[in-house]
């Protein structure tokens, strides 16, 4: 888990916590506590017990425990009425009342999962008053933001924001280990800083989950459930306003690093300040290191220091849940598959096995099968996730095979089921993912007539469907990626035959990418989202004139988008297009290289200029995963398609 923290000895900069260099360049940059290993704490006979927040602040009274009073008042320290649902001091204080599960009769000692009565008094809501919501009210549509909740943008000083911050969470209600039900309406966020509600308000109008590379959030979890957690988390709060503030930051021409950065900042020094009170295991701390991970590794660029938050994440994530109660809530299902994509992603990155084990891909994905086939109302979004749950579960067994740790033999028949595999995945989706009556046939009024700087056709039927098969497009998309990522390490395909195969895809993914850009009805992030598949697709495509000024203006977009790509990728994609300026800016003249986008991408670069050893230098270079081709390295692909 120190790793979590390791910062490369050899860094200039100061060193915070979370594995972050902060240049000494950044001269707003606040002082950071020395960093905190996070360790899971046990009770006396060897169970895992939950830490559930930040102590109220008032005088302690000692009182001797009992195994029945809620689990607020027990991490408060103070008695318990035991009143259902909601005891007296959390309704007086309107905290969040939650008590621990009944005791199981002997007779269902074997069940996988129970029922449990969870009662929730929170600050989520917009009349005042306490509420209960049982799971059964889990889809209920939310009531939004609205474009009129906006308020103007406010310049108070840091300090300012601070103090009233401090003050504001002071008889904050402790954060809650499992919060399983939520108010689905907006927070009230009345109480905090003008700034903080103004970046809340623009986070839940302009922010969604395609900006975490999410395809589908059938809870609602960005939009209500994370500014609801962020509210009465205020390591959460500082993240969540931090990533917020960055992408209004990016859209505005005057726009100015410390705008955002104070509070990035704020979420990490406050996350140590968290973890130093020994209070790691609960979900408001891995979810603000998922969301310090996001702004971080896909934004920032740095995405090395990736496995130091997979590590820190997997430790928490495993403490307080199992593979099947992770299930139980909304929540816990998207902290699952927040955290199951970085797992995923670093160890196929770095080819090594991932953090979690089979049996929780295995289990998310027959938790969807199930609700799947209840038939519900909500029957289309089930069969939306578990398509989902099969591909992660199919890139789950693409990152063991890439492990390493097969014999040659066994590596060809694993690498053959799993190319039936992919295409079986996509030949076997419920026919109500490809309804028809969502396609978008007309183009009209966003058609761009084709011209020689075009590499495909966007407009081509089948590739964009309406929301909410959005996902559609998207997982199609992702797929094609997926593909060439394994096509890639075929061990017997002749060389020719296997780039042929591979561009096909490369092609298909540049064509989602051109139509997702150019429809104007794309959900905010959809691009972002779509990253990985253009990275991947610039690697088989030819290496003339035409194609590789198509791919520099979509990595140029992408950065402006707030995708920070890393010097070593582009340094990479310089070497790839023969062309030295790439490594600086992706375009001549340095057209689209804003001033705040200037500045973003120098304090990225600085951030990251070192790696910590080999291994994480051959995982920026990805090295691994194209040795077979030889590409960047010694043979030209355009050579071998020639031969």
């Amino acid at each position: 888990m120190n790793s979590y923290f390791a910062s490369d000895p050899d860094e200039s900069g100061s060193s915070v916590g979370t594995g972050i260099s902060v240049p000494s360049s950044a001269a707003h940059a606040e002082a950071f506590p020395e960093p905190v290993p996070i360790r899971a704490s046990k009770t006396s006979n060897g169970r895992r017990k939950l830490a559930y927040g930040f102590d109220s602040g008032g005088d302690v009274v000692k009182y001797r425990r009992t195994r029945s009073g809620c689990f607020t008042c027990r991490s408060r320290r103070v008695k318990c009425d035991e009143t259902h649902p909601v005891c007296e001091r959390c309704k007086k204080g309107n905290r969040r009342c939650v008590y621990p599960d009944p005791p199981a009769s002997k007779g269902s000692s074997s069940q996988k999962s129970k029922t449990r009565d969870v009662a929730l008094s929170t600050r989520c809501n917009s009349g005042g008053e306490d509420e209960v919501e049982g799971e059964r009210h889990e889809n209920q549509a939310p009531v939004t933001c609205s474009n009129t909740t906006r308020v103007a943008a406010c310049h108070d000083s840091e300090s300012s924001s601070d103090g009233a911050m401090r003050q504001s969470f002071s008889s904050s209600p402790p954060a809650m280990a499992i919060p399983r039900a939520l108010d689905k309406r907006r927070a009230d966020w009345s109480h905090l800083p003008l700034d903080f509600q103004h970046h809340l308000a623009y986070f839940v109008v302009n922010i969604t989950n395609h900006h975490y590379s999410i395809a589908n959030d059938g809870d609602n979890f960005f939009s209500v459930i994370l500014p609801c957690m962020a509210v009465d988390h205020e390591p959460l709060l500082h993240a969540v306003v931090g990533f917020s503030a960055y992408h209004a930051t990016l859209q505005r021409t005057d726009g100015q690093l410390q705008d955002f950065l104070k509070y990035y900042h704020g979420g990490v020094t406050r996350l140590l300040e968290c973890l130093q009170r020994k209070e790691a295991n609960n979900v408001p701390v891995l979810v603000t290191i998922l969301q310090l991970a996001t702004m971080e590794q896909e934004f920032l660029g740095d995405w090395v220091n990736l496995m130091g938050h997979q590590k820190a994440a997997l430790e928490i994530i495993t403490q307080i849940f199992d593979p099947f109660t992770v299930m139980d809530s909304p929540v816990g299902r998207m902290c699952l598959n927040w955290y199951s994509r970085y797992d995923n992603y670093v160890a196929i990155m770095g080819g090594f096995p991932t953090g979690l084990k089979r049996e929780w891909f295995e289990a998310t994905m027959e938790y969807c099968q199930v609700r799947e086939a209840a038939n519900q109302s909500d029957h289309l979004r089930w069969s939306i996730d578990h398509r989902s749950a099969r591909l992660r579960l199919i890139t789950f067994d693409m990152s063991m095979l890439y492990a390493g740790q097969v014999t040659p033999e066994a590596f060809v028949r694993e690498h053959t089921r799993l190319t039936h595999e992919l295409h079986e995945w996509k030949r076997g989706w419920h026919p109500a993912l490809t309804d028809p009556a969502y396609l978008v046939t007309d183009f009209s009024h966003c058609m761009t007539p084709l011209g020689p700087a075009d590499i495909v056709d966007p407009y081509k039927l089948g590739t964009l469907f309406h929301p909410p098969l959005f996902t559609t497009t998207l997982i199609t998309a992702e797929w094609h990626s997926i593909v060439i990522m394994h096509l890639s390490q075929a061990a017997k395909t002749p060389p020719v035959h296997l780039l042929i195969k591979i561009r096909e895809h490369a092609y298909a993914a540049c064509q989602y990418f051109e139509a997702v850009e150019r429809w104007p009805d794309s959900p905010p992030g959809a691009l972002v989202s779509l990253q990985p598949c253009i990275s991947i697709a610039a690697l088989f495509l030819p290496h003339d004139n035409q194609h590789q000024m198509w791919l520099r203006r979509k990595f140029a977009l992408l950065d402006t988008l707030g995708f920070i790509h890393p010097t070593a990728r582009r340094k990479k994609m310089a070497r790839l297009f023969r062309d030295p300026s790439c490594s600086r800016w992706w375009l001549p003249n340095d057209e689209g290289l804003t001033p705040v986008l200037k500045s973003i991408r120098a304090f990225a670069d600085e951030r990251n200029a070192a790696a910590v050893d080999d291994q994480l230098d051959n995982i920026r270079e990805v090295r691994h995963l194209f040795v077979k081709l030889r590409l960047g390295e010694g043979e030209d692909e355009d050579d071998i398609l020639a031969q």
